[in-house]
């Protein structure tokens, strides 16, 4: 059956009801002035108390601090949201599980963040353990006559030559410093997690904000806010962040910032296609003639309707800086203390062990092979969430 004349399209979206408020403190505002009031707490303390290590070992960077107030501006208009409005999170949740492989890749960045945000404080600090160096995954073995120790069962082979076999100590294997593979990986799934908290909590919704706004109200704001993303498209982030090497050295902020700030024209100006075609839709019409305002509008009868557009381009922006921040690392342009995926991958293709000795990169596959492996998932697994989040926000599905 047809729906009947005027009923609005977003009917069929799982979205809670938005009713225009008058109300000054809703929860979302207070957790959000709650959370930023205590991150600023936490920066002066770290700042004239703390002085080195904010929590434990956890020396605190300008990243993390970005990384705090993304999560508080999630955790407001994210998770509260999701839980007051329950029709819809089932709905997304069973949408996510409709299809295994759906399934597979929520699980799998699930897993991965939350390795990423807790595993460091699991783990700890990375010692150097040059006496473990190059141990193999376990099933495998690698050449160890120069090394000081192994941890596994060693077999003599021609000559001189001794061969160290994988043990549970380091199910991965370990690098030229003797570093844990499994513990470079966490750590190399925290960038990522920086980049997807970054991307969610500031750049897209300011992506989506001129998009919208700029498709409503059109006239000359319009065009002064397409123009300026016009020229935003033009600028190269990939030069902007190397001049900000130039002053400020290897640094995810600034990589954050440069390609963040720089790459979500693409989002604004999809955004605002969609907002142009909606604003002509009668129940769009209906509300404005009955004096909506614009917010209520654009929340209400706008954004419901376009949501299912935008994830796969927010998905696919994600894949993107995560690959570019790989990229940038495997080059040698990133913090010497922060592991990344890519910079991992550099360093198995250019193992060393020692001046007497050299590993050939093949001999050492692993080092470069796991990262390779988990950075190949993250973004497969980014592609499917970002699809079946379009399936479940088709506000077409239903019919």
């Amino acid at each position: 059956m047809s729906d009947p004349p005027g009923r609005p399209l977003d009917d069929h979206v799982a979205w809670s009801e938005i009713e225009p408020s008058r109300r000054i403190l809703t929860a979302e505002r207070v957790t959000l002035l709650a959370g930023f009031a205590l991150v600023v707490a936490l920066i002066l303390y770290d700042t004239y108390v703390a002085h080195v290590y904010l929590v434990g070992t956890w020396n605190v960077r300008p990243v993390d601090w970005m990384l705090l107030f993304g999560l508080v501006v999630l955790l407001a208009y994210g998770a509260i949201p999701a839980a007051r409005d329950r029709r819809s999170t089932r709905r997304l949740i069973a949408s996510l599980t409709s299809r295994r492989i759906y399934a597979a890749g929520a699980v799998f960045l699930g897993a991965t963040f939350v390795a990423g945000a807790l595993g460091p404080f699991v783990i700890g600090p990375q010692l150097l353990r040059f006496d473990h160096a190059f141990h193999a995954p376990i099933g495998f073995t690698t050449r160890t006559g120069w090394t000081g120790e192994c941890l596994g069962a060693v077999t003599h082979g021609e000559g001189v030559s001794r061969y160290c076999h994988g043990s549970l100590t380091y199910p991965l294997g370990t690098n030229d410093r003797g570093h844990d593979v499994v513990h470079l990986l966490v750590l190399g799934a925290r960038v990522s997690l920086y980049i997807v908290v970054f991307i969610l909590a500031f750049v897209f919704p300011l992506a989506a904000a001129v998009g919208v706004v700029a498709g409503l109200r059109g006239g000359r704001l319009d065009d002064l806010l397409m123009t300026y993303v016009d020229v935003q498209l033009c600028v190269p982030a990939i030069m902007v962040y190397f001049v900000g090497y130039m002053y400020w050295g290897p640094a995810l902020w600034l990589l954050l910032v440069t390609f963040g700030l720089l790459s979500w024209g693409g989002i604004a100006r999809l955004v605002r296609s969609e907002t142009l075609q909606r604003r002509e839709e009668g129940y769009v019409l209906v509300a404005r003639s009955l004096g909506a305002p614009e917010l209520y509008v654009a929340r209400r009868h706008v954004l419901p309707n376009i949501t299912n557009t935008l994830m796969p381009a927010l998905f696919q922006l994600l894949a993107l800086l995560i690959l570019v921040e790989a990229g940038i690392a495997f080059l040698g342009f990133h913090h010497v203390e922060l592991y990344s995926w890519g910079s991992i991958i550099a360093e198995g293709l250019d193992a060393r062990g020692g001046q007497k000795f050299r590993m050939h990169a093949h001999q050492v596959w692993w080092i470069s092979t796991f990262p390779a492996i988990a950075l190949m998932l993250t973004l497969t697994s980014l592609k499917l969430v970002g699809d079946a989040l379009r399936d479940a926000l088709d506000p077409r599905g239903g019919r």
